[in-house]
């Protein structure tokens, strides 16, 4: 299996709106929150030498996204955090990966927030 190295920057979409984009702005904990009723076992990201951050709005538009944003972290300061990163290929997104629970759980509010400091905005 492909391995995603410590240094590789992983991209996240991050919605507009106050519940995804707090004043700052700054990235909120909703954004690695599971949703357990899709059966999700991780929070998607995608990898940069991969997938550019154009083409990952483009994965993500169900219709206008404007005032979406997106994020970027190194994998190794998430897995410093205590959560897996392991790619999951996708057809139309051959760099999707999912930040998995380990040691840190995606369940816990505290490590959801760790994540969403660590995550940075790319420039608009």
């Amino acid at each position: 299996m492909d391995t995603i190295a410590d240094d590789e920057v992983l991209l996240r979409h991050i919605p507009s709106g106050t519940l995804w984009q707090a004043p700052g702005p700054r990235i909120t904990s909703a954004n690695f929150q599971l949703r357990h009723d899709r059966n999700e076992t991780g929070v998607s990201v995608t990898r940069l030498t991969i997938t550019t951050p154009a083409r990952l709005l483009e994965l993500v538009a169900s219709g206008p996204h404007q005032g979406s944003r997106v994020a970027a972290a190194q994998a190794g300061a998430i897995r410093a955090l205590g959560f897996l990163v392991v790619p999951k290929p996708l057809p139309d997104d051959p760099g999707h990966s999912e930040i998995q629970s380990n040691q840190a759980s995606l369940d816990d509010h505290a490590c959801r927030k760790k994540l969403a400091l660590l995550f940075q905005f790319l420039p608009e």
